[in-house]
């Protein structure tokens, strides 16, 4: 039952759901540079750059506090996108071979890295530290003046952190090429494995959290105090999580008792006597959505590389956070999967709570169909807040997200593809269907009132009435309830008409068309940012509801100041 945006948040994070307070844009970077061509006009493939850090970033040309900053190394000797690596030939006046165009892409989100310095002196157990942001979308590192690494976890009773190992970085391989053959009989046939990826234990953890009273996010570390034994041999945890050793000198533990408390600090140890240098990522929001072609100025382009970028597609994802009502319905469906997925509920909740630095969901819906196989519907925000397909790029992070808390029989399958070309081919990957409509009515009011008053008040209820927040797959519209709150309006008394419309009549929609046929492609209308093609008509039951399709799709009145139509008489 409560309001307030902070309590509801500090309500969620008891449930173990972390609402970020802004989540960043994502995009699929495109990276090109050029090699020379050998004699025999093959590419000269030992010019091609190698292990480009992460890190690098990219300024709008329209905005240049707009940043983006790429999250793995872009390595143009390994391939793994499945786009065509290589260009063909750029011919010399000669017509023969001079150059060649290598191509890699690489996901960037919104955001600029910052570091942040901690001196910590004696021990203080939940050490909390202020990162003095309310925009950070990741912490990178974290590490102290003695070149430990501090690891952030979910939970402080975490006891296992994923790490990932770049080829570049293993002492015991030199290429991402090494490790044999794939499916086939060939060269070909070789996979690159550019990570290795492994799950490490360790005591040094933290958490973080954004802090609603100080609107700034904060991390906290654990209660482990480390003392050295009686012979500063050996190192004993004598306090630790619920393990407190009163009024004891320390010769006098017996080894029996210090081999039973073990090194493993329940919730992590606490820093002391030590500096802490914070590297993260901080930016996102709603402004930081980008159109496609806007990020081509690389700020810190590495010395004696020449690399050029753009985007061929518009970030999506970057919002200013969840509203009051998005936090506890996910808290609820959050808390409902124990950390687990084995119900449709559980994975859409847990896809729903992907860390942001993966992509934002905005929409999903989750069904298994026959075989256990399990048909996943997203949808995304763009930086109008209107729906739009989820990008590619964060369906295959959802994916690789999902598989450490999916059953082990069950297969995930997202979205589907739609033939749009006459040769067959496909063209266009749909994670899930947009229903977009049009409003119209016609009410009758008290003439004592100001028409034109009594019908912008209608038309801010149907906005509010349409929220696209509100609307989620598989969801009808109860058209009694839209009438309720009309007739409660000053000066409305009667409602002769209230209906939604996908037609583009011209009465309704000046010749706009707004959806286009799914079926074979074929484009209706000069719009086709307007969804599927739905039949209102058919689905208007009786008692005044609109049913749901029977594919998994949402409602959502795309542009509420052009779609609603009507009159006060």
């Amino acid at each position: 039952t409560a309001t307030e945006k902070r309590n509801v948040r500090r309500l969620s994070e008891f449930l173990g759901y972390k609402s970020p307070n802004k989540t960043p844009s994502v995009v699929k970077l495109k990276v090109t540079t050029t090699i020379d061509a050998n004699a025999d006009g093959s590419p000269n493939t030992g010019q091609a750059p190698s292990s480009i850090d992460s890190g690098l970033q990219i300024a709008s040309n329209v905005d240049s506090q707009i940043l983006f900053e790429t999250t793995s190394e872009i390595d143009f000797t390994a391939s793994g996108s499945g786009d065509d690596p290589i260009s063909a030939p750029i011919l010399d006046s000669n017509g023969e071979a001079d150059s060649y165009t290598l191509t890699r892409y690489v996901r960037a989100v919104s955001g600029q890295t910052k570091t942040k310095t901690f001196t910590i002196t004696s021990p203080t157990k939940f050490l909390e530290l202020d990162l003095g942001e309310d925009n950070v979308i990741e912490i990178i590192n974290c590490q102290d003046s003695s070149g430990q690494k501090w690891h952030e976890v979910d939970y402080l009773a975490q006891e296992k952190v994923l790490k990932q190992t770049h080829y570049s970085d293993d002492n015991n391989r030199s290429t991402a090429y090494d490790q044999g053959l794939g499916v086939g009989d060939g060269v070909d046939s070789i996979i690159p494995v550019p990570y290795v990826a492994e799950y490490i234990k360790t005591n040094k953890k933290f958490i973080s959290n954004f802090n609603e009273d100080t609107q700034t996010y904060k991390v906290q570390f654990g209660n482990g105090l480390f003392r050295f034994s009686n012979s500063g041999s050996n190192v004993d945890p004598v306090e630790q999580a619920g393990v407190t050793i009163n009024g004891t000198n320390l010769s006098d533990i017996p080894s029996a008792i210090g081999s039973t408390i073990g090194n493993n600090l329940n919730l992590g140890e606490t820093p002391a006597n030590t500096i802490l240098t914070f590297t993260y990522r901080a930016g996102g929001g709603a402004t930081s959505n980008v159109q496609a072609g806007e990020l081509t100025t690389i700020n810190n382009a590495p010395a004696g590389v020449t690399i050029s970028t753009t985007n061929d597609e518009p970030s999506v994802g970057g919002t200013d956070g969840q509203t009051v009502d998005e936090i506890k319905n996910n808290a609820s469906a959050f808390f409902a999967t124990q950390l687990r997925c084995v119900t449709k509920e559980d994975y859409t909740a847990r896809i729903q709570s992907i860390p942001t630095k993966f992509g934002s969901i905005a929409k999903a819906y989750v069904e298994r169909l026959e075989g256990g196989t399990l048909s996943v519907s997203t949808l995304s925000y763009n930086q109008n807040r209107q729906l739009v397909q989820t990008p590619e790029l964060v369906l295959q992070n959802v994916g690789v997200y999902l598989n450490q808390f999916r059953m082990i029989n069950d297969q995930v399958d997202f979205g589907f593809q739609l033939d749009t070309t006459e040769n067959g081919t496909v063209d266009t990957l749909f994670s899930g269907y947009i229903i977009n409509f049009g409003v119209n009515f016609e009410v009758n009011y008290d003439r004592r009132f100001n028409p034109t008053e009594v019908k912008l008040n209608i038309i801010q209820v149907i906005k509010d009435f349409f929220k696209t927040e509100k609307m989620q797959f598989r969801q009808s519209i109860n058209m009694n309830d839209l009438q309720y709150n009309i007739l409660g309006l000053d000066g409305v008394v009667g409602i002769k008409k209230l209906l939604l419309f996908q037609d583009g009549n011209a009465e309704y929609a000046s010749d706009r068309t707004l959806y286009y046929y799914q079926g074979n492609g074929d484009i209706i209308g000069n719009n086709s940012s307007y969804g599927f093609q739905y039949n209102f008509t058919a689905a208007l039951s009786e008692d005044g509801i609109y049913k749901p399709s029977v594919t998994p799709s949402v409602f959502e009145l795309k542009n509420p100041n052009q779609d609603i139509y009507g009159k006060v008489v």
